[in-house]
């Protein structure tokens, strides 16, 4: 029989084909000969061909069985085709190679003869020998086969939360002195670290797995949130089973626990549930908050875990023992056994597409298997994609509670050359903070200042690899590139005209904090950005302004995944109009969406947003229109101009070493697209990134199937080298 096989770790997009003597599963791993390497390859589909002489033969089956439901098997196939992705390098997403570590090879009796029925391969080789397990082998009365789960992954136990269990009776369970004082200091603090509780008591993680296996402590990642949900209505489970629904509006907290029912109701059949949220410090969070509400096993699975967690969480959900797992858009691709029910929240968020290979957008990862498996799919947000809103009438649309139109909403007119923070801002500020309030600060730069300038000869320090200003970071005393992340040693000197004038101008989260302790000194104020905190770590800092130990909380994107933040008195928007600033068709929709969902979050704060353009249409629809009307507007507008989601955008890229010569073949290439509406060639907004020349154009078309079989002809043509392609990019790469 012929099987067509994603090959693994080949950034080619097409199948290749190869036959085998015995049936094969779809999914199942194999090991083939590919340009004369064995390579690792995916059965992906039984293929159409005969089994001719020149096709080469399978050479082992990996496994003997599949791992990856047939199910996501074709999701993945058809991922493949709709976004122009190395089908193998989509493939390596579902099968991590690191998995083969916690592996255990198991010897399988094919012959009554051979007098057993199942051993450890280590176990048959001390008791038979290896050349009874190859003569066995050859005469096929044994073959050998993998299972996971014999060896366990043991993450490790210092990125952990410890948490009480029973109150005050947990004291007279303790045994020593040790243990006592463990308690009671959990008692007035609530929670603690593994590593804090080391560091205060001289405890070792022995003496503490001991106090969980007594039921004293709980060892968790997800910290309980306090959430008031007496007053919110849970959905009706009849209304959205087998189908997909859209829950829009409200915050988190809510839209979670309007599904809580369906939630546990599918746990309860022993099924587990896929929960999508597009930041990995959020998966935290919303665990916490799911904790609140179920006492279920939650796991979390996303990129910057280390290999021993993200393995174990695998592992689980392949064997079934996984009731809720919560990951970022990698999780799509997990092979879970007995899916029940897949929640994504935040839909509208950016994250859920991957501009690295392998290019994909999760959303239609997860739409695609909750098709393909007949199970729900709940797409919530506070905001809905346009996309959906435009297909309203095809989807269950539910509505959570939203708060009553707001009132405390100031846009604050700024003038260049004036301080950053305005003197209105710092007045708020100090009331907010008078009042027991805390304020976070949005700001849309890292660093200390977005770029560096020449006071002398105004030349601007650029990356050298890239066409972009180098920011500057005071904590490091480093020039950065955030395109690349080329890092200078920080000087004076400027390199053009060699006076010591080069002064930072504009401000990043670092130069805003400075700037705050300055106005208030006596305020807690803390930096939240990503590479200053694990992810397991952001929902503490979160915690700590919502109980008193943070006052300010600074940041740029991270910022606005708190969950049950009622002490934020006050959120300021900084630089409205670098926000803006985006070369993209889809600016406009992602600040309304951005900008509603900050001001839903925070309940009932004061939204202060400093600009040079009061009089902005956008800030008018945002505070002032309800969503339907915004949208309505924003599809005439796509219709009449030919936009998604009236036809599908395809950006292609080209990066080249030589700018004339990429030039010359990205117009070569785009001339050959006779039908379709194109948009370009041109320069890319940053022309150079990372060394490579960039060049692109845009295709509009209503036949994605035709237009990217021809693209693949066209480059098969000129060659591959360098051509990025992205089929409806949230924003253009």
């Amino acid at each position: 029989m012929v099987y067509d096989l994603a090959i693994s770790k080949i950034p080619l997009r097409c199948l290749f084909s190869y036959k085998s003597e015995e049936p094969l599963e779809l999914g199942e791993r194999v090991v083939v000969d590919f340009h004369g390497k064995k390579t690792l390859g995916y059965v992906t589909r039984i293929s159409e061909k005969t089994a001719e002489r020149n096709l080469k033969k399978v050479l082992e089956r990996l496994d003997r069985t599949s791992f990856i439901p047939p199910e996501d098997v074709e999701s993945i196939r058809l991922l493949s085709e709709k976004f122009f992705s190395p089908p193998g390098l989509l493939f390596d997403l579902a099968f991590p190679s690191f998995i083969d570590n916690y592996a255990e090879s198991v010897v399988e009796a094919c012959s009554p003869l051979v007098g057993f029925d199942s051993l450890p391969l280590e176990d048959f080789l001390d008791k038979y020998g290896s050349e009874s397990f190859r003569n066995y082998l050859s005469k096929g009365y044994i073959r050998v086969k993998k299972i996971f789960g014999g060896k366990i992954p043991k993450p490790r136990l210092l990125k952990s939360y410890v948490v009480l269990k029973g109150g005050f009776k947990a004291l007279s369970r303790a045994n020593d002195d040790i243990e006592y004082e463990v308690i009671s200091y959990l008692l007035m603090n609530s929670y603690a670290t593994v590593e804090q509780l080391i560091e205060l008591f001289g405890i070792n993680t022995r003496k503490i797995k001991q106090m969980e296996q007594k039921g004293m402590i709980e060892l968790t990642q997800f910290l309980p949130m306090k959430i008031e949900h007496d007053r919110i209505q849970k959905v009706s489970l009849d209304i959205i089973a087998n189908t997909k629904t859209v829950l829009v509006g409200s915050s988190i907290e809510h839209r979670v626990y309007k599904i809580v029912d369906m939630i546990e109701r599918t746990i309860r059949e022993s099924r587990t549930v896929l929960f999508l949220v597009p930041l990995s410090s959020l998966a935290y969070a919303v665990a916490g908050l799911i904790r609140k509400f179920l006492d279920v096993n939650i796991q979390v699975y996303h990129s910057r875990m280390s290999k021993s967690q993200r393995a174990k969480v695998w592992i689980d959900s392949v064997s079934g023992k996984s009731q809720i797992v919560i990951g970022t858009r990698i999780s799509a691709f997990l092979p879970i056994k007995n899916l029940g029910l897949i929640v994504v929240e935040e839909s509208e968020d950016d994250a859920y597409y991957q501009f690295d290979d392998p290019v994909y957008d999760a959303l239609e990862m997860v739409e695609m298997k909750a098709r393909f498996r007949n199970i729900p799919l709940v797409v919530s947000s506070c905001e809905p994609r346009l996309v959906d809103f435009h297909r309203k009438q095809h989807l269950v649309w539910l509505k959570a509670q939203k708060e009553e139109q707001r009132s405390n909403i100031a846009v604050l007119e700024v003038e260049r050359n004036k301080p950053i923070l305005s003197e209105e801002l710092v007045k708020n500020l100090r009331e907010t903070l008078a009042e027991g309030h805390a304020a976070v600060i949005l700001v849309r730069r890292k660093g200390f200042s977005p770029y560096v300038i020449c006071f002398v000869c105004n030349h601007l320090l650029k990356c050298p690899n890239c066409d972009v200003a180098l920011s500057f970071h005071k904590s490091q005393n480093i020039f950065k590139c955030h395109q690349c992340g080329h890092t200078e040693d920080a000087r004076s000197v400027c390199p053009n005209c060699g006076a010591k004038a080069l002064y930072p101008r504009g401000a990043g989260t670092e130069r805003i904090e400075k700037l705050l302790k300055y106005y208030i000194p006596s305020a807690k104020i803390v930096r939240l950005e990503a590479e200053e905190f694990d992810p397991f770590e952001v929902q503490e800092q979160f915690l700590k302004l919502q109980s008193g130990d943070i006052d300010v909380l600074v940041g740029s994107r991270l910022v606005v995944q708190g969950i049950g933040l009622d002490r934020v008195g006050l959120i300021c928007v900084l630089d409205y109009d670098g926000l803006l600033a985006q070369p993209d068709y889809n600016t406009n929709l992602r600040m309304f969406q951005f900008l509603r969902k900050f001001c839903s979050y925070f309940g009932k704060a004061k939204v202060l947003i400093q600009t040079f353009h009061p009089e902005d249409d956008l800030l008018r629809f945002v505070f002032t229109s309800n969503t339907e009307e915004f949208y309505i507007l924003e599809l005439e507008k796509r219709k009449g101009l030919g936009y998604p989601p009236f036809c599908d955008l395809v950006q292609v890229v080209l990066e080249s070493d030589l700018p004339q010569v990429g030039w010359e073949m990205v117009n070569y290439c785009a001339n050959l697209f006779e039908t379709e509406t194109l948009l370009g060639p041109v320069e890319h907004p940053i022309f150079k990134l990372k060394g490579k020349f960039r060049y692109h154009f845009l295709i509009k078309t209503s036949d994605l199937r035709g237009t990217l079989n021809k693209l693949s002809n066209i480059l098969a043509k000129v060659g591959k080298v360098g051509w990025r392609v992205f089929v409806n990019p949230p924003r253009l790469w």
